[in-house]
């Protein structure tokens, strides 16, 4: 299911009510997944409040037994080391429910995630380097030498028939360093992408060279991707389909969303801020319930 409703519309709440209701219909255990770990607190406040029993503690006895929900982050469910289990890895951790809150900004994470990332510092990085040396030549001799250099330049992308000519030789470069957990930005997406190099989009700039496919395998953790049930809690999207092609989510459930009787006010934020624009406005302050015009001055 896709619920859409605009931030400060009660969507964390009507979520753990989700997770909650699933618990009492057998559907778990739940988890509510945050986009980043200073909201978990906040999300447990919000249920505490409500008399929701929550967990942070994913080994908590009361959520692997469906009595509690676990609140955690989107990156601790869906990464290429799970703990939940990564198929053919590690055994499997079996969800019920999974409830994604602000899927929104939870997109905005998938692009770490799921994109392998070869720091400078790195010796793949030399080796890959070399690996495309003339092509990346060939399409700027100057970006080339910057990089080369360690030099702030602009990127350069692999074209793809020499990608997909020396797929075996990027993971034998690749590979050695997969498993060193320094190397957070390869640890935890390499096995995203090791087995769609041939699909890929090679990117070098100063700072690292980035692997990346088109669309994302969440099938890899199959604690998220079997769940009996998924719920995706989300603000206005630009492009609603990324819904399907980074998490997964059913296209008929995208294009008819669950949102409010009155959604009129569903629709993209301005904020107006007139003193920067014209410093010598007056500013309008609000004190003890009477509105007050002061001037710059003041």
């Amino acid at each position: 299911m896709v619920l859409k409703q605009n931030t400060g519309g009660g969507k964390t709440l009507t979520g753990l009510l989700i997770a909650q209701s699933s618990l009492h219909e057998g559907v778990g255990p739940a988890v509510f997944l945050v986009p980043d770990s200073f909201l978990i607190q906040q999300v447990a406040d919000e249920a505490n409040d409500a008399k929701i029993p929550v967990t942070t503690d994913a080994n908590d006895e009361l959520f692997r037994s469906s009595r509690s929900i676990l609140i955690t982050t989107f990156h601790k469910v869906v990464n290429g080391r799970s703990s939940f289990g990564v198929r053919g890895v590690k055994k499997v951790v079996t969800l019920g429910a999974v409830i994604v809150d602000d899927a929104h900004a939870a997109l905005a994470a998938t692009n770490g995630i799921f994109a392998a990332t070869i720091p400078f510092s790195c010796k793949a990085f030399d080796q890959m380097l070399k690996l495309f040396a003339a092509e990346l030549k060939e399409q700027g001799p100057k970006a080339f030498a910057d990089i080369e250099a360690g030099d702030q330049g602009s990127p350069i992308r692999v074209p793809a028939k020499a990608l997909a000519d020396r797929v075996d030789e990027i993971m034998a470069v690749v590979r050695p360093h997969a498993d060193d957990d320094k190397l957070n930005t390869l640890f935890f997406a390499w096995p995203f992408v090791a087995d769609q190099l041939k699909f890929a989009t090679i990117t070098f700039t100063s700072r690292g060279v980035e692997i990346k496919t088109p669309c994302p395998e969440v099938a890899m953790i199959p604690a998220f991707r079997q769940a009996k049930r998924r719920v995706y809690l989300t603000a206005t999207l630009e492009d609603e389909g990324v819904l399907v092609t980074e998490l997964d989510a059913d296209p008929e459930a995208v294009r008819k969303p669950i949102t409010p009787k009155q959604a009129s006010d569903l629709g993209d934020r301005i904020i107006l801020a007139p003193l920067s624009i014209n410093p010598q406005l007056g500013v309008w302050v609000i004190s003890r319930g009477a509105v007050i015009l002061k001037s710059p001055q003041d």
